[in-house]
């Protein structure tokens, strides 16, 4: 825990120091869909995810990882991640230490739909593979990160109520993914379905558009979330998360902190409640050069 709190300290140190006033990305209408911490968003931008902690303790040891991703815009609607993470595990008998898998996805994010003011829907398609081999030799010998690749297509959305007559539910806005995980060998890893989805209460679009707040500006920049992730293999049983918590929205950058809570017995029997928090930056709000921008100047829709 001593090293969990000098790590946040040090996230909150950096966050004090940036400075900027862009904006988001993932905009539609009059809505801006977070970057979610448990699930990926549907949008395409020039981002990074840096870093991603997350204390899991399970019934036998203590499990951590630090994460990162970053985003790159290969045209304005066409972009790749690359993610992973150094993990930690720690238990009476041993201390495990070492980076996981490497995973690249490719995505597409389709132009957002808004026939009229206030309606906000933004889909995206992508391919999700995890290399294997590419993490600690150690942690995949002791089972602690999987030997055997996987691919995985994948379809995102996000969808903000600002079409609805009551003003107080327009902030809602829900994002999902629903993906197929094709093991390169079904019979060590079985293939898999997995989908998450969030819901969640933005405040600065209930303070921009639907009704000034005096309350301090801290509030007007958080958005109440929760997000419920799982994966149901071909063998064995569904496993899962659900995560409340809250994120806050600068203009150029956002941190997020949530729960992880095992969503079902099978769940449970593996892992406890944890916590996740991250530091997300958008940097096309700093890089005016070819980390900030797309590649190629270009919609591929339009």
């Amino acid at each position: 825990m001593s090293r969990f709190i000098a790590a946040l300290a040090a996230v909150l140190t950096f966050v004090l120091m940036v400075r900027s006033t862009a904006q988001a990305h993932v905009v539609c209408g009059d809505r801006v869909f977070p970057t979610t911490l448990t699930m990926d968003d549907p949008g395409v931008s020039d981002e990074m995810s840096l870093p991603t902690i997350a204390l899991t303790p399970t019934p036998s040891s203590q499990n951590n990882s630090y994460g990162y991703e970053w985003d790159k815009t290969i045209t304005e609607d066409l972009g790749f991640a690359v993610n992973g993470d150094y993990l930690t595990q720690r238990n009476p008998s041993q201390h495990l230490a070492g980076w996981d898998n490497i995973t690249v996805t490719l995505k597409d994010q389709h132009p957002c739909i808004e026939r009229h003011t206030h309606e906000e829907f933004v889909w995206s398609v992508g391919l999700v593979r995890l290399i294997p081999g590419t993490g600690s030799a150690q942690l995949r010998n002791s089972g602690a990160i999987a030997s055997v690749g996987s691919t995985a297509p994948t379809f995102y959305f996000g969808r903000g109520l600002g079409d609805v007559t009551a003003g107080y539910l327009r902030p809602l806005a829900i994002t999902g993914e629903v993906s197929r995980v094709f093991s390169d060998t079904p019979n060590v890893s079985p293939s898999a379905w997995t989908y998450a989805a969030s819901l969640q209460y933005s405040m600065p679009y209930l303070q921009q558009h639907i009704k000034a707040l005096h309350i301090p500006q801290f509030l007007t920049r958080l958005t109440p979330i929760v997000e419920v992730a799982m994966t149901s293999p071909d063998v064995g049983s569904p496993t899962g998360t659900i995560s409340p918590g809250v994120l806050y929205d600068a203009n150029t950058w956002q941190l997020g902190a949530e729960a992880v809570i095992p969503a079902n017995r099978t769940t449970r029997q593996v892992q406890g409640t944890g916590l996740i928090i991250q530091y997300h930056e958008f940097l096309d709000t700093f890089y005016k050069s070819w980390f900030g921008r797309p590649i190629i100047n270009r919609n591929l829709w339009q």
